[in-house]
């Protein structure tokens, strides 16, 4: 094995695509409504770093004929983990002061998996995805991409060794059927676990094999480089403006293919015309200069803020913050970066991954020690104000017996002791996670009737019968069709119905108006009444976490607000109501509402134990004041 080390040549247009990158994200994070389309900067990374690692290795092999692996992962250790180990640090150390064990404790997990290379897969695991709402307060979670690219640095240099020791043309063949292999990979993934495509390398190696093939010559030399250049610029532009409509496998491939256009043609070293003098200004150089600490600071910075500061984080705070996170990433990169990536002659390779590998393993089980010390007891959601903890605890006690979440098979159905008991009257109350919460609602109905009740209910599968609520995820799509059917045959001579929903977020709202009225005809033609509840205010953040910053304020959302967001929901739904004799279309507003506001109390208790699910005191009172006036 070799110790040279062979020098790519500067390209300045890479360090302009860098910056086109990393502002892309920054800005998505910080304002999401002006770049929808911004995380596909992190595709972009992952095509630059394809190239650029292969473009080395592959100038490694032609001079000496070999890889140096533990140059290779030496070079890596100098380039990645300095500026890592201290963000995490910064990060752990103000989590500690400013939030507290509850935060701590998530945030000490994280890191212990980013500092083992293995922050996606951890975030795979323990989140509901990238877009989830709630993984915006969680202040490490920007490093699942570092656990992307670490995972590929670990095997790709041996590989490309491997491969090209049967020659450059061998070497390209092989790589274009693994990136074949993982589009494929990643389309079969998205069916079956869209949260996995997102987090896993081997469902993103096909574009970093794109920057790769690149470095090889694969494509050959672009003709018209600055065509070329304009052509993908273009379309990454298009797709960090895109809005997603949860199509973001749009955004995807068009921000890689775009980095690949614009990569291939800087590589053929032409002149790239006006998109070439864009890249290589001063401040796009800049910007790509800083582009890995700027990365680094500025999710944690944003989501400490969040945590901070209940409801949506003023615009200016923001701005300010991106601003503190720019000037923090320039003086990052003059004194840490720089200097740990210049080699020092008196470190051989071999003892700078060995002490790199111990300095990691030390601080991530350093980490885990800290998470186990501050683990807060399972029992108690919000443990600073006794209310937020009663709060974060007021919903049905039966949460999993007979609610179906999205890893419940429907083979058994209804669950045990969940059903109808022989043919007796019932009220069944069925929708997706709401009607679970109104649960109460439902108990007070069948207590003033005499008879049972029953809980049909599903996450995130709105009452809607043959509605396509997933459209992009066809089989969790499929399943709650088929967890909607079996709902509706469940509600033959039955007494009441209550059909309830979380209607505002989901998509296409014609297809699922006509998908609820399906369900209201069926559901009339079988049972002697229908209750239709229309839709419930979101609030800007959780009441618990309002209670605890003591400032309810902050949750609630103008009535007004409310109204014309759900005004088409809600005047399809009276309508559909009107039709039968038997089914009551029942507002929630006026009661989860002032005049002028939707707050996150009433008369003393917390309306929602989230920012959206009612309360069982909520749903209760609710009740009874539903039943007062039927009466």
């Amino acid at each position: 094995m070799t110790s040279a080390h062979h020098r790519q040549t500067y390209l300045p247009e890479i360090d302009g695509l860098r910056a086109l990158a990393v502002l892309s994200v920054v800005v998505f994070h910080a304002f999401p409504s002006a770049l929808p389309g911004g995380f596909v900067g992190v595709d972009i990374f992952f095509v630059i770093s394809g190239y650029l690692i292969t473009s080395l290795l592959r100038a490694e092999w032609e001079a000496e004929a070999t890889i140096d692996i533990v140059a290779f992962y030496a070079r890596r250790a100098r380039r990645i983990l300095p500026m890592l180990v201290a963000v995490i640090l910064a990060t752990l150390g103000a989590v500690a002061v400013l939030l507290g064990s509850r935060v701590l404790y998530e945030t000490a997990q994280s890191a212990a998996a980013a500092l083992l290379f293995a922050a996606n897969a951890y975030f795979q695991v323990t989140t509901g995805g990238y877009f989830d709402p709630a993984t915006d307060k969680l202040p490490l979670l920007h490093l699942w991409s570092l656990g992307v690219e670490e995972q590929f640095y670990l095997v790709w240099p041996l590989a490309l060794g491997l491969l090209l020791g049967r020659g450059r043309d061998n070497a390209v063949r092989w790589i274009k059927c693994a990136a074949f292999v993982s589009v494929l990979l990643a389309a079969v993934t998205c069916l079956l676990d869209p949260n996995a495509v997102f987090y896993l390398m081997p469902t993103r190696f096909w574009e970093l094999a794109a920057g790769g093939l690149i470095a090889l010559g694969a494509g050959g030399v672009a003709r018209k480089p600055a065509a070329v250049a304009a052509a993908g610029l273009a379309l990454m532009i298009v797709a960090i403006s895109l809005p997603t409509s949860g199509l973001a496998a749009v955004n995807v491939v068009l921000g890689t293919v775009g980095a690949a256009l614009l990569i291939w043609a800087v590589h053929a070293r032409g002149v790239l015309g006006m998109v070439g003098q864009v890249l290589r200004s001063r401040p796009a150089v800049f910007f790509g200069l800083i582009s890995y600490s700027l990365y680094l600071w500025h999710w944690p910075m944003l989501a400490i803020a969040r945590n901070l500061h209940p409801g949506e984080v003023p615009a200016e705070m923001r701005a300010g913050l991106v601003v503190l996170a720019v000037a923090l990433s320039w003086g990052s990169y003059r004194v840490i970066e720089t200097p740990f990536r210049r080699p020092q002659a008196s470190t051989p390779n071999r003892r700078l991954v060995g002490g790199s590998l111990a300095m990691c393993v030390s601080l991530s089980s350093l980490s885990w020690a800290v998470a186990n010390a501050v683990e807060p007891p399972p029992q108690i959601a919000m443990n600073a104000n006794p209310l937020a903890a009663a709060t974060g605890e007021d919903y049905p006690r039966d949460s999993k017996r007979c609610r179906y979440i999205f890893s419940d098979k429907l083979d058994v159905f209804p669950k045990k002791g969940c059903g109808r008991q022989g043919d007796e009257p019932a009220v069944i109350v069925w929708g997706d996670s709401h009607a679970w919460a109104m649960g109460p609602f439902a108990a007070e109905v069948a207590k003033q009737e005499g008879t049972q009740w029953v809980s049909l209910s599903r996450d995130a599968c709105p009452p809607a019968l043959g509605y396509n609520v997933k459209p992009t995820r066809p089989i969790e799509a499929e399943t709650c069709r088929k967890f909607n059917d079996l709902a509706a045959a469940q509600i033959r001579k039955t007494d009441t119905v209550v059909i309830v929903g979380h209607w505002e977020p989901y998509p296409n709202r014609t297809e699922l108006l006509e998908g609820v009225a399906r369900s209201v005809a069926q559901a009339s033609a079988t049972a002697r009444r229908v209750i239709l509840m229309g839709p419930s205010p979101t609030l800007r953040d959780t009441v618990p976490r309002c209670i605890e910053a003591n400032n309810v304020e902050a949750c609630s959302v103008p009535r007004v607000q409310f109204e014309w967001q759900t005004a088409e929901i809600s005047e399809g739904m009276a309508a559909m109501a009107r039709r039968f004799k038997n089914v009551t279309y029942v507002s929630r507003t006026d009661f989860f509402c002032t005049v002028d506001t939707c707050p996150a109390m009433k008369d003393g208790y917390s309306l929602y134990w989230d920012s959206h699910h009612p309360t069982s005191t909520a749903a209760k009172a609710f009740a009874l004041g539903f039943l007062t006036t039927a009466q």
